[in-house]
């Protein structure tokens, strides 16, 4: 009983170790992913992609979905950096000392990574696809705001790369019209010139290409340095202002919910469903892979199995990304795939853990437990 309550504690004090370490990383991890979001949204707010009323709605959506990569990672640095600093600071020898040994690590990290794996499922398999779904929902509200919200009242505002230039003189209060407005159209050796006192952007429901719609306005096409300048008088004038790409019909099962994934059979709905199984199976597995490595090593050349450790994260963390390409194409069943890299790296940890536990072989740990 005295031992079971011993136990108990060692392992509370040793979670609270990894939990700490874990909130720290997790937090400059989550600071460095915010300022880089942040930063990505406001150019493309600047350059009239995105609406700005709708950057910081945006920006919580893809925070709230980067949590599913930044839980299992910060956990298993986390629990790499606990045990390095246990070392350093002889309490593992102090833990070895009361009789336990490096399998209290294991189990802990492993009731740990329960927590994260449970946290992860909830955002994968319920969160995600919702958050997805916003976030597409948003960017095509805001298709028709973006232009004309990246145009500032007296300032020239480039578009298609150059080739076409806007000018407003101001902007309704509504910020839905652009009023004196023109844009300048280079096509090769051509020059035009649209005027007109009220202009909008309209997107193409069908294409998604966006149009500036010119009213009761002047164009005026031509050459440079001819005098057979053409000067039209027009109502209403559509200019082609952006080409969307066709859409990429593969990343629509990012939007579906689980249950609805269930219903399919095709490869891409199963390589989706298995992803998402598969991401919660990691966050349980890799921190058990960071205790070992981190118990292997020692804080001398802590350096070198941070190396390893971070190593061992991408590689897991990759492979399940070209997987899960691989059978969205049918180039590989996604049971096997997905599967085989679990059973994969279950054996690595078991084989891993047993070498560390019985240095001397299968023989000498036959003997240990025969006695």
């Amino acid at each position: 009983m005295q031992l079971g309550f011993r136990n108990t504690l060692l392992q509370r004090y040793i979670a609270g170790e990894f939990l700490r370490a874990f909130m720290a990383i997790l937090g400059g991890l989550f600071v460095i992913y915010f300022s880089t979001r942040f930063a990505s949204y406001l150019g493309q707010a600047a350059e009239g992609k995105i609406a700005p009323s709708h950057i910081f709605e945006l920006l919580g959506l893809r925070m709230a979905v980067s949590l599913r990569d930044l839980i299992p990672m910060s956990l298993y640095l986390g629990i790499y950096a606990a045990i390095i600093r246990m070392q350093r600071d002889s309490e593992l020898i102090a833990l070895r000392a009361a009789g336990a040994g490096y399998s209290l690590l294991l189990v802990t990290a492993a009731k740990v990574g329960l927590i994260s794996a449970t946290l992860v499922a909830a955002m994968t398999l319920y969160a995600e696809p919702r958050a997805e779904q916003a976030l597409r929902e948003i960017k095509d509200q805001t298709a028709n705001e973006a232009t004309i919200a990246g145009v500032r009242a007296g300032r020239f505002k480039e578009i298609s790369g150059g080739k076409r230039i806007f000018y407003a003189e101001k902007i309704s209060a509504d910020e839905k019209l652009l009023q004196n407005a023109f844009v300048h159209v280079r096509e090769g050796g051509d020059v035009g010139i649209l005027r007109s006192d009220n202009a909008y952007v309209e997107t193409d429901p069908k294409n998604g290409d966006r149009f500036a719609i010119f009213l009761d306005g002047t164009s005026y096409a031509g050459r440079p340095g001819a005098l057979d300048y053409v000067i039209t008088q027009f109502g209403k004038y559509a200019l082609r202002i952006e080409t969307r790409a066709p859409a990429d019909l593969s990343n629509e099962v990012l939007y579906m919910s689980t249950g609805d994934l269930l219903r399919f059979e095709a490869a891409g709905f199963t390589a989706e469903l298995q992803r998402r199984i598969a991401l919660p199976i990691g966050a349980c597995l890799l921190p058990l892979l960071a205790a070992l490595i981190a118990a292997t090593g020692n804080s001398a050349n802590w350096h070198l199995g941070l190396l390893i450790a971070v190593a061992a994260y991408f590689t897991y963390s990759n492979l399940i990304g070209v997987i899960s390409n691989l059978t969205r194409k049918g180039a590989l069943s996604p049971d096997f795939g997905f599967w085989l890299l679990q059973i994969v790296v279950v054996a690595v940890i078991v084989v891993w853990h047993f070498r560390q536990r019985y240095p001397h072989g299968w023989r000498r740990a036959r003997r240990v437990a025969t006695t």
